[in-house]
């Protein structure tokens, strides 16, 4: 199993050993791994930093506590999934027992979603330069890299990475809906001139600033 992030062997010796065995000390991890328990505690510190992983108190009769060191929740992105084949095996699925009239509703539902919740964080802006930058902010919390720039009278929205890529080089209905919902966010009328799915290297919206 490899991490896709922590490069240091020792740490990712550590980060395996707490993902098979849910908590452990740093003396059972020093055992294990053979370093010493001051060698451990640098490494969990390290790894403390990062947010991948923390640690709980346990009493243990007369004294200080120790520490029983885990992995938290967001450790989980780090280890490898297979999101994307169970979201297209879904997909696939539904399309050959329901039809691509279900598929369009699936995409449908989730732009109705996306809507509701980003609606709210725009609702307040008081111009489109400020709406837009709001609405950067939220695409690169889901993932996204985006950059934002003025060209000719038009706002350039472009999209460097989309983490629902392999799902939308499939099934085109994923970007007609998220420029649909674009459209519904900003009240203009956006363009797209370009999509990753269809092996740009970025999905590139036009918006006017009028």
């Amino acid at each position: 199993m490899e991490m896709l992030i922590e490069e240091n062997s020792t740490r990712r010796n550590i980060m395996l050993l707490l993902k098979k065995n849910s908590s452990m000390s740093i003396d059972d991890l020093s055992k294990l791994i053979d370093i010493t328990p001051m060698g451990i505690r640098q490494h969990l510190l390290a790894l403390e930093k990062k947010g991948i992983v923390t640690y709980v108190a346990q009493k243990r009769g007369i004294g200080r506590p120790g520490f029983i060191y885990q992995l938290t929740e967001s450790s989980a992105e780090l280890f490898p999934n297979s999101y994307d084949k169970f979201a297209l095996g879904v997909l696939r699925d539904i399309k050959k027992h329901e039809g691509q009239e279900m598929i369009d509703k699936i995409f449908e539902w989730r732009r109705e979603r996306l809507f509701k919740f980003q609606q709210t964080a725009l609702t307040d802006k008081e111009n489109i330069d400020d709406t837009l930058q709001a609405l950067k902010d939220l695409l690169e919390a889901e993932g996204h890299i985006v950059e934002l720039s003025r060209n000719n009278g038009h706002y350039h929205l472009k999209q460097f990475h989309c983490p629902i890529n392999k799902v939308s080089a499939e099934f085109k209905d994923a970007c007609r809906h998220e420029l649909q919902l674009y459209r519904d966010l900003i009240g203009k009328e956006v363009t797209r001139e370009h999509t990753i799915s269809d092996g740009s290297p970025s999905c590139l919206y036009k918006i006017p600033r009028a």
